[in-house]
C-alpha cells in the first residue's frame, strides 16, 4: 500500500465514528495478534521486530476503522494513523495539513 493523499485521508476520517475507550479496546483487542500490537497499562503498543515502536494511550483515540488490510486510528488531536496489515507499515498525517510544516521544522 502506498501513502494516501490528504484528500483521501480526510474522506476516510469523516467515516470514523467517535468511540469510547472501552469500545476501542474491545475492537482492537480482537485483532491485536494479527496486526502486531498489544495493550499495556491503558495504551496501545505497536511492535515491530519485537520492539515497541509506537505507544498510544487509548484515551487519545477518537475512533477506529478497518477497511480490508488497512487499519485507521483517528486521534483527538487530528492525527490519522494508518497501518498496513501485510507489510506492517505505518503512516501518520495531520488532517489540518500541519505535518509537513511540523516535520520540516524538526529536521531542517
Amino acid at each position: 500500500m502506498k501513502k494516501k493523499t490528504l484528500v483521501q485521508l480526510r474522506h476516510i476520517a469523516d467515516r470514523i465514528p467517535k468511540q469510547c475507550p472501552c469500545d476501542i479496546a474491545a475492537f482492537l483487542y480482537s485483532i491485536c495478534e494479527e496486526w502486531k500490537f498489544a495493550f499495556l497499562n491503558g495504551c496501545l503498543v505497536f511492535i515491530a521486530d519485537g520492539n515497541p515502536v509506537l505507544v498510544m494511550p487509548l484515551t487519545t483515540i477518537y475512533g477506529t476503522l478497518r477497511t480490508g488490510n488497512t487499519l485507521y486510528i483517528l486521534c483527538n488531536n487530528g492525527a490519522l494513523h494508518y497501518f498496513d496489515r501485510k507489510t506492517h507499515q505505518h503512516w501518520v498525517s495531520f488532517l489540518d495539513n500541519t505535518d509537513e510544516d511540523l516535520f520540516n521544522s524538526m529536521f531542517n
